[in-house]
């Protein structure tokens, strides 16, 4: 775990924690620190609760710090930790449970995207369960980010069997017990309820509010938004398998003899295969909706443009040595896309047009043309030209 490079902390008396630890890391979120931060204090002095509030300097590299040290100089119930480099949310959030009092905790995000209010939904509900997990409705996101977020759910929870419909939303309540369940993985956020449940601890949703992004850029990626939820949903499986869980209940019909149990025990392996099946298949149309869109949605169509204009010029002067470039296009070749880079060699008055796969970078063919066979080409694709210059130069 990484070592704060300083806190800014209100000591409160080791004998009178807090009874709440409002946790809140923040990226690069400079726009967002005063307006998230007076927000959250507003709500906990409303209603009077006694908390400590937690805020996380995930290594910023903006003023987001400088704000977090000006807030904490006038808030005593506030503490700031500054992580020396950007570990990612989880890593932040860890960080902060471990130097946390409290003995119920609450996470939410430094965008402002989540309500505060909602802290206090959620909390009146905490005494049905070990953890309270937001569901956002009328979600304001992308189309796109939406439904894979619904693919990834519905995949996590059938196959982790945690219940939740919404394990990404960063607001949750939850008694500090339940940390004791949780592992360092990168998408830790996602995999709370299921390593809670795994735990035994039992995992409620409630409904909370969600606000659009009201500027700057999300954090969120192809890389942790879909690769390594992947690779830690296939972890988070394996150990919630091999984790010993105390204190089992089974209900009074469990046992019937022999054959009541041989056949229960039949029916528990047999959802367990569907359950991966049906995993296996809904990760599989997840990630091919995500390359499909990639796909259809790229600008210059499905990756067909790997080489941009300047690899392509320094492949046309390094075939075309000490020339002159001149014009430059990229076209259809042959069922391929292509660049087209005119080169003048030097001490002569014709051009040489390479053409270079705009995939690949490899040269697919040069010819030597005149000045007024290139004056006729120009001439021919710009019709508003004048006609008299398609005729040649004598």
């Amino acid at each position: 775990m990484p070592t704060p490079a300083k806190s800014l902390a209100a000591t409160f008396p080791m004998e009178h924690p807090p009874s709440l630890a409002v946790l809140v890391p923040f990226f690069n979120e400079q726009q967002f620190v005063d307006w998230v931060c007076a927000e959250l204090r507003e709500v906990l002095k409303a209603d009077a609760i006694d908390a400590e509030v937690i805020l996380l300097d995930d290594g910023s590299t903006d003023k987001t710090g400088e704000k977090l040290d000006g807030i904490a100089a006038s808030w005593p119930e506030c503490r700031v930790f500054h992580l020396g480099e950007n570990r990612g949310q989880s890593a932040a959030l860890l960080f902060g449970f471990a130097k946390s009092r409290s003995r119920l905790l609450a996470t939410m995000d430094g965008d402002g995207q989540n309500d505060p209010r909602d802290i206090l939904h959620l909390l009146a509900t905490l005494g049905e369960a070990d953890m309270v997990v937001g569901q956002r409705f009328d979600r304001k996101d992308s189309w796109i980010r939406r439904q894979i977020s619904k693919v990834a759910n519905l995949v996590r929870s059938s196959a982790l069997g945690d219940g939740v419909s919404d394990a990404g939303c960063a607001l949750k309540v939850f008694r500090r017990e339940v940390v004791e369940a949780f592992i360092p993985i990168r998408t830790l956020y996602s995999f709370m309820p299921a390593l809670a449940v795994a735990a035994g601890f039992q995992v409620i949703e409630q409904p909370v509010n969600h606000r659009a992004r009201a500027g700057g850029k999300s954090k969120y990626s192809v890389k942790s938004f879909l690769w390594w939820p992947i690779i830690d949903f296939i972890g988070v499986s394996w150990f919630r398998f091999r984790r010993c869980r105390t204190g089992i209940r089974y209900s009074a019909n469990s046992w019937k003899g022999e054959v009541d149990l041989g056949d229960e025990l039949y029916r528990r392996v047999a959802m367990r295969w569907l359950k991966i099946v049906t995993s296996v298949v809904l990760l599989t149309l997840s990630v091919g909706s995500v390359l499909f869109f990639s796909w259809h949605l790229s600008p210059t169509g499905p990756s067909d443009r790997k080489i941009g204009l300047k690899r392509a010029e320094r492949i046309a002067l390094h075939y075309v040595p000490k020339g002159q470039l001149r014009t430059e296009e990229l076209r259809m070749e042959g069922g391929r896309l292509a660049w087209l880079i005119d080169v003048q060699p030097a001490d002569s008055v014709f051009l040489n047009e390479v053409e270079i796969d705009a995939k690949t970078g490899r040269v697919i063919g040069s010819h030597t043309e005149s000045p007024d066979e290139e004056r006729l080409e120009l001439a021919a694709e710009d019709q508003s030209l004048d006609p008299s210059l398609l005729k040649p130069h004598k």
